[in-house]
């Protein structure tokens, strides 16, 4: 899983420049990584996974011609080509901040094997599952030691000129469901009674290692 979509000199380079700017522009904008899931009463669903930030454009136009997207076009023809993935659909372009995957699944199985195609993986019986769907919870196991174990194999907490930085870098969790929550663990930041809403700063995942593990409990 290490191999991922990006070249390891090109991610290396990537961060030394997004670190270093971030620290100039004085943390006044922050950045998101969205990971939103949608779950049909069928138990089928829509993944959109996309990146948010403010006042950033200027960032995004100085590194964009530095990154190397093969790997990652590589990754979507493979997800694309599942069995029970459909409706693909991408807005990837570097230099204007722009990165956005969605599509959508008929099931959890095959979204855990497209997941695992994408990276260039065959699932096997004893891989973890990312997500579990049943009709009275919906599981996401512990992925942080996976972002730890790969941020270090990519060299890129070393190249932290100041590590608050990741406090201004947030993964969101969101899950909307055809069903009202009863509730969840952790417990939800909720909008709406089918909504969850888990949000992480990058810091508490990779150096303080804070658990992404969530299980929202369905009301049936």
């Amino acid at each position: 899983l290490e191999s991922g979509f990006f070249n390891k000199n090109i991610m290396r380079k990537f961060f030394r420049i997004f670190t270093l700017l971030i620290l100039a522009f004085s943390f006044t904008s922050c950045i998101e990584l969205v990971e939103e899931i949608k779950i049909n009463t069928d138990l089928s669903g829509e993944y959109h996974l996309y990146l948010k930030h403010n006042g950033l454009g200027f960032l995004f136009n100085s590194i964009g011609q530095n990154i190397d997207l093969s790997r990652l076009d590589d990754g979507l023809q493979k997800l694309e080509q599942q069995n029970g993935i459909s409706n693909l659909k991408t807005n990837i372009n570097p230099k204007k901040g722009k990165f956005s995957i969605q599509f959508d699944f008929s099931d959890d199985n095959s979204l855990n094997r497209a997941f695992y195609a994408a990276l260039g993986v065959k699932k096997r019986f004893y891989h973890k599952n990312f997500l579990k769907i049943s009709q009275s919870k919906i599981k996401r196991p512990n992925l942080t030691p996976y972002l730890v174990r790969y941020a270090k194999s990519q060299g890129l907490l070393d190249q932290l000129p100041d590590e608050n930085i990741l406090d201004y870098v947030k993964y969101r969790y969101r899950v909307i469901s055809s069903e009202n929550i009863k509730h969840a663990i952790p417990e939800s930041y909720l909008s709406k009674k089918q909504e969850y809403d888990q949000l992480y700063p990058l810091k508490s995942l990779l150096l303080h290692r804070q658990s992404s593990k969530s299980i929202i409990y369905l009301e049936k």
